[in-house]
C-alpha cells in the first residue's frame, strides 16, 4: 500500500497502475541489491529505489517528475516516511519480499523472468536487449506483459 501511495503522489493524473508496477519492480530490485553494510535500513533503501524507479518511468513517458527533495519533504510532512526499523519489521519485510518474489517467478515465463532480472539489476531496455541478443522491442513487449500479469495478480490482492 505504500507503493500505491507513492504512485498516487507522483502520477499527477497519469496511470497510477503503471506506476505501481514500476514500484513493485523497484522493490524486487532493491531486495536483490540491498547491502546492510552500507548503513541504510532496507525500508529506507527500498523507498529511494521505488521513488527513483517511478521518476525514471515518468521521464521515459516524457513527463516531468517533481524534484526528489520536494517529494521527500512532502512525504515527511505527511508522516509517510515514518517507519521505525525494528528487527521484527525488517524480518517481516524480507518474508514479504520472498513471498512476492516466488509469486512473480511462478507467473512469468523463463524469458520474462530473465528480462525482469536484467531490468532489476539496473540494465536499460537497450542493454537488456544486447545482453540477451534480442530486439529492444522484444524487451519492451516482455515488460508490458510482465506489468499486465502483475497488474492482474495485484487486482486479485495476490501481493497482500
Amino acid at each position: 500500500h505504500v507503493i500505491e501511495s507513492y504512485a498516487r503522489q507522483l502520477a499527477g493524473g497519469y496511470d497510477t497502475d503503471d506506476m505501481v508496477q514500476e514500484g513493485l519492480i523497484a522493490l524486487l530490485r532493491a531486495a536483490a541489491r540491498y547491502d546492510a553494510a552500507q548503513g541504510a535500513s532496507f525500508s529506507t533503501f527500498a523507498r529511494i529505489c521505488i521513488l527513483n524507479q517511478m521518476r525514471s518511468f515518468l521521464r521515459r513517458e516524457q513527463r516531468a517528475a517533481p524534484p526528489a527533495e520536494d517529494l521527500v519533504r512532502t512525504m515527511e510532512e505527511q508522516g509517510d516516511l515514518v517507519d521505525p526499523d525494528t528487527p521484527e519489521s525488517i524480518l517481516l519485510e524480507k518474508e514479504e519480499y520472498d513471498r512476492c518474489r516466488m509469486q512473480v517467478m511462478a507467473m512469468l515465463s523463463d524469458r520474462e523472468w530473465e528480462i525482469l532480472q536484467c531490468i532489476m539489476e539496473g540494465a536499460s531496455y537497450a542493454q537488456t536487449a544486447q545482453r540477451l541478443q534480442i530486439s529492444q522491442k522484444s524487451v519492451d513487449n516482455a515488460m508490458q506483459r510482465i506489468r499486465r500479469k502483475m497488474r492482474a495478480v495485484r487486482s486479485t490482492d495476490y501481493f497482500g
